[in-house]
Parts: C-alpha cells; structure tokens; sequence
C-alpha cells in the first residue's frame, strides 16, 4: 500500500465543501421556476387528490371498524347469555361471559383504544370495560375517561335502535351502537374509542397543511392538526364521504403563499444556474469514475475471475485513494488464503447443509400452523360447527401465547388471563360437566405484570394430574394481595399422595436439573425456577395440601404495574 495516498473521504469532503452553495442554488432555482410556470396549481390538484384519497382511505378504516362492532351483535355466546339472565336473574355469570366474549373481540384489536359495554338494565352500574393492551392505558383509567363521556353517550344511543352512531369528546371519538337480542330489544350500548391516528393520522402529515379537522354527521367533530378558523391567507380543502351509516366531512387549510413566497427573483438565475450544474455533473461525473467506480470495477472484475475458478488470483494495479488500496490489499490476502481453505471450506459446508436438512425436517414453520388453523376455523364456521369453531379460535390463542411472537417476558394480567381462559375452554369442551372451573381476581389485579405463561402450565397441571384420572372435578383460579405480594391460586379436588408429595418436592426443589426430566413433568419445575429467577428466592410456586382432598397451587409473585 502506497503510505502517501490521500484519503478519499478527505477529497470527497473537499468537493462538497467547493461547491456546496451551487447544488443549493439550483434547487432552489428549479423550484421557483416550476411555481411560476404553472406548477403551483399542479401541486393544488394533487394537494386536492392526495387529501381526498387520505379521507377516503379514513372511510374505509372507518367501515373495517364498523364492521368489527357487529361482530359481538353476530356471536351466539351474548344471545346465549343474555337469554339465561333473561330466566335466571344471574348476573354474574352473565357478566363472566359477556366480559369474555367482548374480551377476545376487541382487547388485542388496535384499532381500539378501549371500549365500554353497559347493560340496558343498569347502564350506570352494570357496566363491563375492555382496554387493548398497546393503548397504554390503564383500566381505572378508561373507567374515568367513561364516566366523563357515558351522558351524552347513552343519551345518543336511545336514539340509535340498530344503527350506528359517533360522538367526540376531548379529542377521543366513540363508536356506538345497542346490541339487540332476537326479539330486537335492546341489551345493552357497546363504545368504543377509536385510535385517531390510525384511521385519520395520515390527514395531518399532508405537506404544507396548517389546519385539518373532520367531522362525522352530526355529532362528531375532531380538530388533528392547527387550530380553526383558519387564516385569510390558507386555500381550503373540503371533501365530503357519503356512507349507509354516516357522513364524513374533511376540512383543510393549505398554505399556498407559503409556498410561493420568494419565487420570482429566482426567474432570471435559471440559465446561469442551469450551465454551473451541467459543468458540475460532468465534473462529479469524472471525479467518481476515476476514484471509485474503476477501483470498484477492478474488484469486480477480481471476484469475477475467482468465481469463474482463477482461485488465488490478485489485482495488480492498485487505486490511488487509500481505502481502496486496503481494500484491495485485503482482497489479495484472503484470495490467497482462499486456495489453502478451500477443501476444509467445502467440507464444512457439507456438514453445514446436512445439519440444516435435519433441522428444518424436524422444524413445523408457526406460520404455517396458524394458516392451518385458520383454514380449519374458516371451514368449521361454514359448516355452522360454532364449538368446533371456538375451541380452533382458543387453540390459536393459545398457539400465539406460546410462540411469543412480540419477545415481551412480562405481560398484564389481563392478557395471561386470555390464554388461561382459552386454555380453559379447550378442557371443558373435553371434559364438558365434569368440570367445573370458577375464576375469582379482582379488576384492579388485572393490570399487574406478570411472567408470559406463567398461569396455565399450573392449570393444565391441576387438570392433568388431578382432574384427569377420575375425569371429573372442579378448578379454582383465585388471586388476591398479601403483604404487597401478588398471590395466583389454583386449587383442584383430586387429592395428593405421599409419592406425588416426594415427586413434587423434587420438582420444586431450588437444586432440581430439568436436563433428565421427560418433557412432561417439567412444568411446574419450570414456573418455579421462572419465579425464582425474576424475583429471588422469596417467591416461587409451591404445591401442598387444603381441606380434604383439595391442592393447592400457589405462585408468589413481586408487585409490579
């Protein structure tokens, strides 16, 4: 390598420096040029095309979501809860199964914020709050924005009957409607609030808009961007979108003078402007041929020849930048030791190959199970098989659960409780009433964090060792406080023997190696040592003996929000 050559990123920055004024000049010029000679109104037709296409586009949002509030209208689980309320006055359980199902249609929907469903007998009182999990909310926090906004709401929805209807306060907008049962009175109202960004962000980032807002007929009116009215100096964009359930109506202010501020001097620069360019490419032109692409053509031309099988060839005429001249001396060296290593190379990567055919023979691509799956569900649902349907919707559910494709080690509680309860449907579609589960946790544990599947290796245990060699009996999940630690019980009546005691005692012990262990006992030695490694050896899951033949299964876990 020559010792003296100068560096190509010194004569590159010497360039730019030269002749950086000239560049911005002639843009300058060209965009001034192109306003004066009638481009300006271009830009108003197509500022006019792109807004209308970005309201359009909002409509459509707008239906998807829509359509998503019907689906609760349309699922038998709230006609079939609802009708047993109807005879047995429980609500409770009418709850349990109505929070449920609005549960697993909108909490991981991110076109919702969050949403409120109360009941027509008690709107006030009996009210059930859903939040998706990537809003950043919190659930006592949704609960008070709704108690702020439920007034005029439910108000608007007495007049609603089977339509839709939209109403905006303090920058959040709800979509309603009733939910009917078959007699077409009325349930209850749904609300839910729409992420603005998602179905009308694109709106504000519009170039040279100062003002957008939107509004939906009649009560529904947003400001995204700017504040109205709007300046003397602003061209207004208005569209209108029609639809069976409402009407759309944008507004925005265009900064048109902005725009065209300063163009006129520009006018006579133009050719002086337009020959210091040309005579800058060519020079540019000349400069890049010489110092980087004839050196980079050189190390083509050497990757070429080895290809083509010249093993151990070497470029002999070297650039005259220093970064090429390493790399070209670099190219050299390891074409040189490219012959030497070429045999322990190729047999590497036969073994190489070999491993990966293995691997990839044993590997089920999750995609794939989810297509399928999606394909048997879509099948099920034309066949009219709602329980074949449900229990292929939990097993999905549980299926993401463990795949865990977002990487969070910690989740709320109000998600793990998603696969609990899928989990949950799928063995009491086995056992059917043989089984009985019953779910006690407060709303207010919901939002704690808690290890990814952390819960249902312990339930399944519960069913699998408990319940499943009599195949009938009862699961309760339970979660309460304790001296700040947050406290998940899980008890089954299928009693314990002194030898499951001793299997269970090995399992949990802080020394245990699952490395022996067959795969289906290391459940709940893995929860423990999950815990213990979270949070320290203060916390865990321990197993031991209740009342007669009941066990109990509790995992102590560090408070956290």
């Amino acid at each position: 390598m020559k010792k003296n050559a100068p560096s190509l990123q010194r004569q590159m920055s010497l360039i730019i420096l030269l002749c950086w004024l000239l560049p911005m000049v002639t843009v300058a010029t060209v965009m001034a040029w192109y306003l004066l000679s009638g481009t300006g109104r271009q830009k108003e037709q197509a500022m006019t095309e792109q807004f209308q296409l970005n309201l359009q586009l909002g409509a459509d949002r707008l239906n998807s979501a829509v359509e998503a509030s019907r689906l609760s209208s349309y699922d038998p689980e709230l006609q079939k809860a609802w009708d047993q309320y109807c005879r047995d006055d429980g609500y409770p359980l009418l709850y349990r199964r109505v929070s449920a199902l609005l549960n697993r249609l909108y909490q991981s929907d991110s076109r919702f914020l969050y949403g409120v469903f109360c009941f027509a007998d008690d709107p006030e009182n009996r009210t059930i709050t859903v939040v998706n999990g990537s809003s950043g909310l919190l659930y006592h926090q949704a609960r008070e924005l709704w108690q702020a906004d439920a007034s005029p709401i439910l108000a608007m929805a007495m007049e609603l009957d089977t339509t839709v209807g939209f109403w905006a306060q303090d920058g959040r907008l709800y979509l309603v409607r009733n939910l009917m049962d078959s007699s077409y009175d009325r349930i209850g109202t749904l609300s839910l609030v729409l992420d603005t960004d998602y179905f009308f962000g694109d709106l504000a980032l519009l170039p040279w808009v100062s003002a957008v807002s939107v509004s939906l007929a009649p009560q529904a009116a947003l400001t995204l961007k700017g504040e109205i009215p709007f300046q003397p100096r602003e061209r207004i964009l208005e569209h209108t979108i029609r639809d069976r359930d409402y009407t759309l109506y944008g507004t925005a202010a265009w900064d048109y003078a902005a725009l065209n501020t300063g163009a006129e001097s520009y006018r006579y620069l133009l050719p002086v402007m337009g020959l210091s360019l040309l005579l800058l490419l060519l020079f540019t032109f000349r400069f890049f041929g010489q110092k980087i692409s004839r050196p980079i053509q050189g190390l083509m031309d050497g990757a070429a020849r080895i290809r083509q099988g010249e093993l151990g060839y070497q470029i002999e005429e070297g650039p005259d930048s220093c970064e090429f001249q390493y790399l070209t001396d670099s190219f050299n060296q390891m074409s040189g030791q490219l012959r030497r290593q070429f045999d322990h190379l190729y047999q590497e990567e036969l073994a190489r190959r070999d491993a990966q055919i293995k691997a990839l023979q044993a590997h089920i691509n999750p995609h794939f199970l989810n297509n399928t799956l999606e394909i048997i569900n879509w099948q099920a649902r034309m066949s009219r098989d709602v329980r074949a349907s449900k229990m292929i919707e939990a097993l999905s559910t549980v299926l993401d659960a463990a795949l865990d494709r977002k990487g969070h080690p910690q989740v709320r509680l109000a998600e793990e409780m998603i696969y609990v309860n899928a989990y949950l449907y799928i063995v009491k579609e086995r056992f059917g009433k043989r089984l009985t589960v019953t779910v006690d946790i407060p709303d207010e544990l919901m939002d704690c964090l808690v290890p990814r599947l952390i819960l249902q290796p312990v339930i399944e245990n519960a069913v699998e060792h408990g319940i499943g060699p009599r195949s009938q009996g009862q699961v309760a999940l339970r979660g309460f406080w304790l001296e700040k630690k947050l406290m998940l019980e899980i008890e089954n009546n299928g009693g314990l023997s002194e030898k499951d005691e001793e299997h269970i005692s090995r399992l949990l012990s802080p020394d245990y190696d699952m490395q022996n262990e067959p795969s289906g006992n290391i459940g709940i030695a893995n929860v423990n040592q999950r815990l213990r490694i979270l949070y320290g050896p203060d916390y865990g899951l321990s197993i031991t003996r209740g009342e007669g033949s009941a066990v109990i299964a509790r995992l102590t876990i560090k408070a956290q929000e």
